[in-house]
């Protein structure tokens, strides 16, 4: 009798361990295959001083992996390292139009999202973009716009408009981005129309526009250049992205970043893995690890950025959240695009034979 009771107990333990087994798993998220192991290293290819200050020095203590980290001055020395090798970088930085462009040179790999959970934390407006359906490649990092930063000493113009870098009293201390799309889009959007045109008549009339412009310049500048010297005020006012027009409106008080009453841009810098990365399992945890929300948070509030992720926003400092600059209002946002919608086409020769014209 004892020997059918001991039985009895052991086949209702198994039973109920059995069921407990499926309550678990129905509960929790399907099972997955172990783990890939992580490299020992991590080469990173980023513009200059966009982590965190501990980001770096976080994932290695946390993971054990050495992040070999150097940095670039200009997307175009990026793209041109990322061409001559493409097993150097593990994890490289660019802007939405640029992805575009590298998809189509076949130059990064598809990001394994299984890899990456912590995407769901990217808000719906970052998913899914123009320049990477369904984000087989990219990977939504920070974001914002392009417009005008101006310095209130010598700028006297209160109406927030791109007129303000075509004024001929401000000959030699006004700049443009060294971007052929923003600086088209710029002047399209000056004139009223989208700054995605491809209508050429549209574009005619900006080309003049711009030509027109040129004697003004002190010339076309990466970001970086326009926001030191916008800090030691050679000079007054530049088309520039907002990250470098905020960082250098809280160097020099004088200088304040506007976006144009007519519009302008915004972008989305991406996190990438090229194709030929030698780390890539290790690389997609690091993204993962970016997307973390505390994590993008204390990146944002050390940038003094917009971000992508939605889920940090209840970490970043309100007054981020609440900048204008940062995050323009419902109003601005009708008068901003997406960069890069152009395509290809007729549209790429008539722009770059219009860029080159002023160089």
């Amino acid at each position: 009798m004892k020997k059918i009771l001991i039985i009895v107990i052991v086949l209702l333990l198994a039973l109920s361990g059995v069921v407990g087994y499926f309550q678990l798993t129905k509960k929790s998220e399907p099972l997955k295959s172990p783990p890939q192991e992580l490299s020992p290293v991590l080469n990173v290819y980023n513009w200059e001083d966009y982590f965190g200050t501990s980001t770096i020095e976080d994932f290695e203590k946390e993971f054990e992996v050495k992040v070999n980290l150097q940095t670039y001055d200009s997307e175009d020395t990026m793209l041109s390292a990322v061409q001559s090798d493409p097993t150097k970088y593990d994890i490289i930085v660019a802007s939405d139009i640029l992805v575009k462009e590298m998809i189509n040179m076949k130059l990064l790999a598809q990001v394994d999202m299984e890899n990456i959970p912590n995407f769901k934390n990217i808000g719906n407006e970052f998913q899914n973009p123009f320049y990477d359906p369904g984000n087989k490649y990219s990977v939504p990092y920070m974001w914002g716009t392009s417009g005008i930063a101006i310095n209130h000493k010598y700028i006297k113009e209160t109406e927030p408009s791109w007129s303000i870098l075509w004024n001929p009293a401000y000959k030699g201390k006004i700049s443009m981005l060294n971007n052929m799309q923003d600086v088209l889009g710029a002047t399209l959007k000056y004139l009223g129309y989208s700054a995605n045109s491809v209508d050429p008549t549209e574009l005619a009339k900006a080309k003049d526009l711009l030509i027109k412009q040129k004697p003004l310049l002190k010339g076309y500048q990466d970001d970086l250049t326009i926001k030191d010297e916008l800090i030691s005020e050679e000079l007054w006012a530049s088309h520039t992205y907002s990250g470098s027009g905020t960082a250098a409106a809280a160097e020099n008080e004088n200088v304040e970043y506007i976006i144009p009453k007519e519009g302008g841009f915004i972008w989305v810098d991406n996190l990438l893995i090229p194709i030929g990365a030698q780390h890539k399992y290790t690389a997609e945890v690091f993204i993962n690890y970016i997307l973390r929300p505390e994590v993008s948070a204390k990146i944002a509030n050390y940038l003094w950025y917009a971000d992508t992720n939605e889920a940090a926003k209840k970490f970043i400092n309100p007054e981020i959240l609440q900048d204008p600059a940062l995050y323009p209002s419902e109003e601005a946002r009708k008068n901003l695009e997406f960069s890069g919608y152009f395509g290809g086409g007729e549209a790429v020769g008539i722009y770059n034979k219009i860029w080159a014209e002023l160089q």
